[in-house]
Parts: C-alpha cells; structure tokens; sequence
C-alpha cells in the first residue's frame, strides 16, 4: 500500500473509516459477480472438468469467497 494511502485512511475518523470499508466490502462483491460463471454458462457440451470447474465457481461465488 502506497504511504499516501496509509496516511489517509490514519486521518479517517471512525465513521469514514466505516464507510470506507463498506465501498471496499461492496466493490469487491459487484467484481466478483462480474466474473463469476453463472448456472446459464454450464452447457450438456462442457467435459466433466469443465463442469466440476464452473460449480466451483458458482459455489465461490455465492459464498462470496476469494478462491474456488
């Protein structure tokens, strides 16, 4: 992290703090449903690891993890 950033998110009171946190929290989930595969991209024509792979991360995004 940049020092500039470090030292702006020090002068943040704690409500700014709170709010920054909940933008962050909100950013994050709209880019993981972004990229995440939806149950409409598992097609009959996918190979089984394919399959195994898009469950994976459908199940990731829904518990709205990082890794699959």
């Amino acid at each position: 992290m940049s020092e500039a950033f470090e030292s702006l998110v020090r002068e943040l009171d704690g409500a700014a703090l709170e709010e920054l946190r909940r933008s962050v929290a909100a950013e994050m989930k709209d880019r993981r449903l972004k990229s995440a595969i939806r149950i409409e991209d598992i097609h009959p024509r996918m190979s089984a690891e394919e399959k195994r792979q898009a469950m994976a991360e459908i199940a990731r995004a829904l518990q709205g993890g990082e890794d699959a």
